[in-house]
């Protein structure tokens, strides 16, 4: 007999039962009548959260004559106590015309310098 001829059939074979059985084993584990119950296999995955601050430069007023300090906070649509205690303000009745107020910034807290984000 050719040598080759039995090599080919023997490769042949041995694919045969490599596919046969790998198929009894996936409708095996599918029909599961061995008894055994299945666990649910849960995968818990961890995630991080980069929070990056943008600096913004504040936003000032110079205050007009005839300016109110609570007029001036209404038309910004800020705290006037938050306006006071930012630009040092003790009385609301002594602003001048010619002074230059800074206002507090929607999120309640005044950015003092650009911020980096580091990687965890």
């Amino acid at each position: 007999m050719n040598p080759m001829f039995l090599r080919g059939r023997l490769q042949w074979t041995l694919l045969a039962v490599t596919l046969i059985s790998g198929g009894l084993a996936l409708f095996f584990a599918q029909r599961n009548d061995s008894g055994v119950e299945s666990v649910p296999t849960t995968i818990a995955a961890t995630t991080s959260t980069t929070t990056t601050t943008v600096y913004q430069p504040p936003i000032t007023y110079v205050v007009q004559r005839g300016d109110t300090l609570f007029a001036i906070a209404s038309s910004f649509q800020v705290d006037m106590q938050a306006l006071m205690d930012l630009n040092g303000i003790t009385n609301p009745d002594r602003v001048e015309a010619g002074d230059e107020l800074v206002m507090p910034p929607a999120t309640g807290f005044v950015p003092v310098a650009p911020s980096t984000t580091m990687l965890p």
